[in-house]
């Protein structure tokens, strides 16, 4: 008896699962889909600034938005692989400069996507590698490049645009999250970083 009332509990809740299901799969049920798996927080839907953001702002010149002759632009994927760099290393150049504006746009993005690993001087350090409590058998994240190394230094403003775009060893990524304007703000940060060593 008590086998019986299982098994017609387990049959309830199997037909109840797969009507759930079925309805999903039609549309009849829907579910929230505006969230997304975030690495870390604040990383993902980031607003990106249009042209009447920068209506006001005289020292930059429009012209250059979205730099169309300079960088590929509107596409969905970046076009190189990470170890393809040295093309991206010589044909894209930072026309912003490093404006009062640019600067600050560059270090509000930089606090928002690079300290976790970076951290704020850009020396590596950041609160992904120094905060993170390990277990005993855990060996945790390699420490992050020195942003105001020599070795960084030497590195063009095509290449940090690139490995930004493209990722490099263990660094994701940031196509998806910032558009190619904020990427020129970040390297043009990351310049002032280095000229404060």
């Amino acid at each position: 008896m008590f086998n019986r009332i299982v098994l017609n509990v387990l049959l309830a809740l199997s037909l109840m699962l797969f009507l759930i299901l079925l309805g999903l799969n039609f549309g009849l049920i829907s579910i929230k889909k505006d969230y997304l798996l975030q690495v870390i927080s604040d990383m993902d839907n980031q607003k990106t600034p249009s042209l009447d953001y920068f209506a006001n702002i005289s020292s930059i010149n429009l012209n250059l938005l979205p730099l169309e002759e300079n960088f590929p632009t509107r596409k969905l994927f970046y076009e190189y692989a990470p170890h393809e760099y040295s093309i991206p290393s010589k044909i894209y150049i930072n026309q912003l400069g490093d404006d009062v504006f640019v600067l600050e746009r560059g270090r509000m993005l930089f606090g928002r996507f690079c300290v976790p690993c970076h951290n704020t001087d850009g020396k590596g350090n950041g609160p992904i590698i120094t905060d993170v409590v390990l277990a005993e058998d855990e060996e945790g994240f390699p420490p992050p490049k020195d942003l105001t190394s020599e070795n960084t230094r030497k590195l063009t403003d095509g290449r940090l645009f690139h490995i930004l775009s493209a990722g490099q060893n263990l660094m994701f990524s940031f196509h998806d999250k910032m558009n190619d304007f904020d990427k020129w703000c970040v390297i043009s940060y990351i310049r002032k970083l280095q000229s404060k060593k």
